[in-house]
């Protein structure tokens, strides 16, 4: 199945409001703020379908207008279902002048024998800030099915005024290179990586704080500031619904630096 996610936003009288939404099945997109005065458009991903399934391309499209603000969530977990071939999934993301994008999907499951690749393109011009999360698990770790997946591959590139500032390829092929080794996973079957890049923020400040809130958890992180004016958080777990909580409270307090 080919499946297709597009969306546009814009201000419009001081909020920001869809200026157009093209979604086909299994997706459908909902406006889900309940403040009708908050300036930040909240939505979620919502899909009638079980998972990614063998040969499934998934393509996703956002633009944000000048000073637009949006916050795009996910229903519930991506399971990567056991394929015969493989899956796609391709997001490109522009972000006008001084707008900003929360992306805060759930964690990716891959089932035994699931192959999928992603491609993550995001293009901001000046001003414009991005706070991007995703969360990898290793499997149905209930169902025993710890790193069984056949192969798994994003790739994140992002671009501030047409420039290369960050990039991510992350290639796991067990049947190559056991994940859980030294170097690698060392014995931790979760990972959530966020990366947020905003011009005017003191990112030195909001790493401290980041520290500050991680430092009492029960996980192994490591907070990297990028080469431009932006932090890279990496965690290293057991459990995908503590790397959920964290990436929520810690989108809390980078928000607060944002805004």
């Amino acid at each position: 199945m080919i499946s297709k996610v597009s969306i546009e936003a814009e201000v419009k009288n001081g909020l920001t409001q869809l200026k157009s939404a093209f979604f086909n099945t299994p997706f459908k997109v909902v406006d889900i703020r309940e403040d009708k005065k908050n300036p930040l458009l909240e939505l979620i991903l919502m899909s009638s379908s079980p998972g990614v399934l063998d040969e499934d391309e998934l393509y996703f499209d956002f633009t944000l207008h000048e000073n637009s603000q949006m916050e795009f969530t996910t229903q519930s977990f991506q399971r990567l279902f056991t394929m015969e071939k493989s899956a796609f999934q391709e997001t490109n993301v522009t972000l006008k002048t001084n707008s900003f994008l929360c992306y805060l999907p759930h964690p990716c499951v891959p089932h035994k024998g699931s192959s999928f690749k992603s491609s993550n393109t995001i293009y901001l011009e000046k001003n414009a800030s991005v706070l991007w999360g995703e969360i990898f698990t290793c499997g149905r770790k209930l169902k025993e099915e710890v790193f069984e997946f056949k192969q798994f591959q994003p790739l994140t590139k992002i671009y501030q005024e047409n420039r290369l500032v960050f990039f991510e390829n992350l290639y796991l092929k067990p049947s190559e290179s056991n994940p859980v080794n030294l170097g690698q996973y060392e014995g931790f079957t979760h990972q959530l990586s966020v990366v947020f890049l905003n011009e005017s923020c003191d990112v030195k400040n909001l790493k401290k704080q980041l520290d500050t809130y991680l430092e009492d958890k029960n996980c192994v992180f490591g907070i990297s500031e990028t080469p431009t004016n932006g932090l890279v958080v990496k965690i290293l777990h057991d459990k995908a619904e503590k790397l959920l909580s964290w990436m929520r409270e810690m989108t809390k307090i980078i928000k607060q630096n944002e805004f």
